[in-house]
């Protein structure tokens, strides 16, 4: 983007392909009719939230700014859905979330921003966008979870991508159907399928999933993975080397996210209320 297709037509042509490839698996593999009396608000607003206009605002932003710039920025998805959560159930996350919300936070953005990270007066447009798009990504994230729980991931994304063609074709579509696919490299070609098999169909099925057996809030903070896994990746083929710093930030991250698991749980008793 934007020299072989437009964010625009591509968001559009994201949402067109996942779309077809659920329901292609509802129709093969999970044959379940939706409670669309009781539950279309929801489906609706996850549509929006979750499918349309994060993907939207992600990919506007994404061809304002720098890559890095973009990865930095979604990192604050977790402390949103936190903060979301908190607000919903009208609770305070335990310590244990808290630590490891930071712990995860600092250790993903130290690692990317190793990497060279540009905030300019020149990027501050597409920043916003993607920054938005990280606070509405984490609010579907919080209503997505009782559909979840409800359905089976592919019949919560076959009806909500079918609603995001909907709300993106006037922006995308006429956008799409200008593509010159003709001059598209076959480098450039093989990106596009990867992102929209896999960060569009496969990820969005994964993380619904995950929703019907975990919080929001793990969910979320499994964000903090894809740097860690990139840099892994990097480590293998060569394409990086390994530091002490990027091991202590990787440590962070893997703490932090044990954390927010719940697998251990952080308790702080005042010395007043111990008698002392």
């Amino acid at each position: 983007m934007p020299k072989y297709i437009s964010s625009d037509g591509f968001v559009w042509l994201r949402i067109v392909t996942a779309a077809i490839l659920f329901n292609l698996t509802a129709l093969f593999f999970v044959r379940e009719k939706a409670d669309w009396k009781a539950d279309w608000r929801l489906f609706i607003i996850c549509a929006f939230f979750g499918t349309a206009a994060n993907m939207y605002m992600f990919f506007k932003g994404l061809s304002l700014t720098y890559p890095i710039n973009g990865a930095v920025l979604m990192m604050v998805t977790p402390l949103f859905v936190a903060i979301l959560d908190h607000f919903r159930h009208r609770r305070m996350p335990g310590l244990h979330t808290v630590f490891g919300l930071m712990a995860g936070t600092a250790g993903a953005v130290l690692l990317i921003a190793g990497k060279g990270v540009h905030f300019t007066a020149k990027t501050l447009e597409g920043d916003i966008w993607v920054a938005v798009n990280a606070l509405f990504y984490a609010i579907y994230l919080i209503l997505v979870k009782p559909l979840a729980v409800k359905y089976h991931a592919v019949t919560v994304n076959r009806i909500t991508f079918a609603i995001g063609i909907l709300i993106i074709a006037p922006f995308g579509a006429a956008e799409l159907f200008r593509t010159d696919f003709t001059a598209i490299p076959s480098d450039i070609g093989v990106k596009i399928l990867y992102t929209l098999f896999f960060t569009s169909f496969l990820v969005y099925l994964l993380n619904t999933y995950g929703m019907k057996h975990a919080s929001a809030e793990l969910v979320g903070v499994y964000i903090y993975l894809q740097p860690l896994l990139a840099t892994v990746i990097a480590l293998l083929t060569g394409r990086d080397e390994l530091t002490f710093a990027k091991t202590l930030y990787g440590a962070m991250i893997l703490i932090g996210v044990w954390l927010v698991s719940g697998k251990y749980r952080l308790s702080f008793s005042p010395f007043w209320k111990k008698g002392v």
